[in-house]
């Protein structure tokens, strides 16, 4: 069959279909752009008591710099299983990244995979013992945290389970920034000017914003004394105090004085920011080097056990900042930064009462907010590859919005590339560049997204859009696809959809098909577009 022509409901006559080729055809690289992420026949495997379950079989696919690839099929496809397997937080037990590569800016994440268990068959029966290394199974978690967070970003679909229930909104949005931007926030606090001249003139500005219950005035008067100040952080903190203020208060102008006194560091604490600060940059230096040792794909022991002694004794020599009664005082001014910049994350993400959630626990929020809150986490370090599963299941329509548009500007200001995971083609439609069809472990079909969605080739594709509505066709009877996603311990044979595909044929029951190019950037696995057909 032609290339860019949808398959017929019957299958074609043999004579008229060019016999299969010895080899396929090799799949062209897709594009010149550039790759940012890289999985290459990617395996994961289950493995429990009923057998071993192969969620993941030869998955391959591409993301490049700069763009929103969409990852869509049915539940149970694998779709969050390669999500987790990119990053490697795939629970093992039971599970376990198999073989493949995953090549991130030139970093194999998957090094030394091979050294990290070994696999023996239970005679009798379709069950694996699994006996793992677990000393290098927490050498390559710890490299990982090089990846994690910074570079490669997640959007958990169950923010509940994502999150500790003992630990308030702020500790674990300000943990994440100290992390990850522990350097910038300090610098930002060492360059606060509390005692600027301006500072009297924008206070009595808030406070006659806030007397007037203005609020676009206040936002600006908040906005003028941050930059008075060079602390945005205080003046997000001058507007919620203000907000909060009950009507015709008087003591609004001394409650920001206090809250300004808060902003001033003394001498003992700017020694102690200096110590976090060094401490920061020996950290990122050792990250640095795991990040060297999977690109080269070489051990660097002595830059590495050089850089975690110096971070021993940088800690051993300052270890008085940790005694009880000494933290808590010179702690308290990088705690009061954290906090207000934890609440401009809320903002950023539409929450109201941004503060009074910030102090607030994952169990007194609904799943909407928790599900805003690892939005804000995810974005904050402004990473690289941002994963995305199911990001706006929970949200209603105004909020989806909201959402998909941060992560566009995320990815038009910073660059970041984004991996979305959904079940809805319309959001896939609306912002992917590309989109890959997955299902029961492999990826049958990539593309463009107009391109897949003007013309599906594979009949699982075509299938997922003839069960949705359509604005210019309104009376058309929607399509289900018959059957269900298939039993991943016992598989199909040859193609996995066959057993549901209204076009099978005898030679889809032998091998896979082969993955073939089919258009510009097109590509698709199946064998209506490579010509064979069983002698019968």
């Amino acid at each position: 069959m032609a290339s860019g022509t949808l398959p017929q409901p019957l299958v074609p006559p043999a004579e008229e279909l060019p016999p299969l080729a010895e080899e396929p055809p090799a799949v062209k690289e897709p594009g010149s752009g550039d790759e940012v992420l890289t999985v290459q026949d990617l395996r994961t495997y289950f493995y429990t008591y009923d057998g071993v379950v192969k969620a993941l079989d030869g998955v391959t696919f591409k993301i490049r710099r700069g763009e929103t690839t969409g990852l869509v099929g049915e539940t149970g496809c694998g779709k969050s299983v390669t999500a987790f397997s990119v990053t490697r937080l795939v629970a093992d037990p039971p599970g376990r990244i198999m073989s493949g590569k995953v090549l991130f800016d030139g970093a194999n994440l998957l090094w030394r995979l091979e050294t990290e268990a070994k696999f023996t068959p239970v005679p009798g029966t379709p069950r694996v013992k699994v006996k793992r290394s677990f000393r290098r199974v927490k050498a390559a978690d710890t490299r990982m945290t090089a990846i994690r967070g910074r570079r490669i970003a997640m959007i958990f679909q169950e923010p509940s389970q994502a999150m500790n229930p003992v630990f308030s909104i702020s500790n674990q949005l300000g943990e994440v920034l100290l992390l990850h931007r522990g350097a910038e926030i300090i610098d930002r606090m060492l360059g606060v000017t509390p005692d600027a001249p301006e500072v009297d003139a924008a206070l009595d500005g808030v406070v006659n914003a806030t007397a007037k219950r203005q609020r676009e005035e206040l936002i600006v008067a908040a906005k003028r004394l941050g930059e008075v100040t060079k602390s945005e952080t205080f003046g997000t903190e001058a507007y919620h105090t203000a907000r909060a203020a009950p009507p015709g208060t008087d003591d609004l102008k001394p409650r920001l004085l206090a809250a300004l006194r808060r902003h001033r560091i003394g001498s003992t604490q700017k020694r102690y920011l200096a110590y976090r600060r060094r401490l920061w940059q020996l950290q990122q230096g050792l990250l640095d080097v795991y990040v060297d040792e999977m690109r080269s794909e070489t051990p660097k022991n002595g830059p590495r056990r050089a850089l975690q002694r110096k971070i021993f004794l940088e800690r051993l020599k300052h270890f008085y900042y940790g005694l009880w009664g000494i933290r808590s005082r010179i702690q308290r001014p990088l705690n009061n930064e954290t906090f207000w910049a934890t609440v401009r994350l809320l903002e950023g993400v539409s929450i109201a009462n941004p503060a009074q959630v910030a102090r607030g626990f994952p169990h007194e929020l609904s799943g909407g907010m928790l599900q805003r809150v690892m939005i804000a986490m995810a974005l904050s370090s402004e990473p690289d590859v941002l994963i995305a599963d199911e990001p706006t299941t929970a949200l209603d329509v105004t909020i989806q919005a909201q959402i998909l548009e941060l992560m566009r500007d995320l990815k038009e200001r910073v660059g970041t590339s984004i991996l979305l995971i959904t079940h809805d083609l319309a959001v896939i439609a609306e912002v992917a560049d590309r989109v890959c069809v997955m299902y029961a472990g492999q990826i049958v079909e990539q593309g463009p997204v107009s391109e897949v969605f003007r013309q599906p080739l594979h009949p699982y594709a075509q299938g997922l859009l003839a069960s949705i509505p359509r604005f210019d066709q309104p009376d058309k009877e929607l399509q289900s696809i018959p059957g269900s996603v298939p039993n991943l311990i016992t598989p199909p044979t040859g193609c996995r959809f066959h057993p549901r595909c209204p076009h099978a044929m005898p030679v889809c029951k032998g091998e896979r098909p082969p993955m073939t190019v089919e258009g510009p950037d097109h590509t698709v696995a199946c064998y209506l577009y490579t010509g064979p057909v069983a002698a019968e």
